[in-house]
């Protein structure tokens, strides 16, 4: 079969490997479409042998082709995508419904061959039905259980202030939730002057770009007194730091994007999580009981329902064969792009 493989830093060669067979409770899926996700982006580019060694890819959706003997409840032909954590389900973590935060879990993609193969085996545990979604749109199930997995954790939302830090796709699509959910004011802060204009095509009702206005300033400008809620998808410093200026008091900031850099706050800007008392909420990964959780089923309704549309959000797409091009958009950076899909 067809994989995409990493031979060097910022360098992928499509190879020839061989077909996998599924397991007695486990489905073969041929992988029709895959997105690069961030965590991919920064695999390819770091000195790591170990990506030379793994098929990447966890943002997928696809067609099963063969059914291991135990598996019940779905056959050959149908259509699905698939949560990619493969938690331990021994641990009290696991018990306790809180998958994320199981130590002995394996990944497709990271830990175990992923979906930028042309075939994946997946636990049939794991199958998300896809219903009459096209591949593409099911491969932003997941980066959608992102958002979904602190914002189920939120109260009623209705009329609220909110602001999202980072206008990448998760922060694209987090835009669209909030408006689904009736927030009020929705504020996207991104440097990407493209971005900004993604974001109010997605719902943003207020933009800022942090290097000509603090965010700070535009949010005592524009909000009576602060956010409800802040949603931090980019991983900046500086936007963290913000997040904790801007949310008012007693909000909530949930903290999504992963950092790449030490923080430094003040102690005025830490102080604020204090004398605001702040809701802050880390959120990792995207599962909860009974597993995977009501993320992916909630994700692949709100597609099919309308309220999040993902086509605009996929700025390009290339076969498989091509994807080195599809890294060399995103490493060049000279064109707008969010969601890169690849296509077998």
């Amino acid at each position: 079969m067809r994989a995409a493989l990493r031979k060097g830093i910022k360098n992928v060669e499509v190879i020839e490997m061989e077909k996998p067979s599924p397991a007695a409770d486990e489905v073969l899926i041929a992988v029709k479409s895959c997105g690069i996700c961030g965590s991919d982006i920064v695999r390819i580019q770091e000195e790591n042998p170990r990506w030379d060694e793994i098929v990447l890819g966890h943002e997928f959706a696809g067609e099963i082709v063969a059914v291991g003997e135990s598996v019940e409840g779905w056959k050959v032909g149908d259509r699905a995508s698939a949560a990619p954590l493969m938690p331990c389900m021994k641990c009290d973590k696991c018990a306790q419904g809180n998958y994320s935060l199981c130590k002995g879990y394996s990944f497709i993609g990271s830990r175990v061959q992923g979906a930028f193969g042309e075939f994946l085996r997946v636990p049939a545990k794991n199958l998300v039905a896809i219903g009459n979604l096209s591949y593409d749109q099911a491969a932003f199930i997941e980066p959608i259980t992102v958002c979904l997995h602190p914002i189920l954790r939120l109260d009623n939302l209705l009329g609220k202030d909110v602001v999202v830090t980072g206008a990448g796709t998760i922060g694209l699509l987090a835009i669209q939730i909030f408006k689904a959910m009736g927030c009020r004011e929705i504020v996207a802060s991104d440097i990407s002057e493209g971005k900004l204009e993604m974001a109010k095509a997605m719902g943003a009702t207020i933009v800022c770009n942090p290097i000509t206005e603090p965010l700070e300033d535009v949010c005592a400008r524009e909000l009576e007194d602060g956010a409800h809620v802040v949603f931090e998808s980019s991983g900046a410093g500086p936007a963290k730091i913000s997040a904790m200026q801007v949310a008012r008091g007693r909000g909530s900031v949930l903290l999504v994007g992963t950092s790449h850099a030490p923080i430094t706050f003040t102690a005025p800007q830490f102080e604020a999580i204090t004398r605001k008392e702040l809701n802050v909420v880390g959120s990792w990964m995207n599962y909860s009981a009974p597993f995977p959780g009501a993320e992916w089923t909630t994700a692949a309704w709100m597609m099919e329902a309308g309220l999040v549309k993902v086509d605009g959000l996929q700025t390009h797409t290339f076969p498989v064969e091509q994807i080195q091009n599809a890294y060399d958009v995103i490493y060049n950076n000279e064109e707008l792009w969010a969601k890169v899909m690849i296509n077998f």
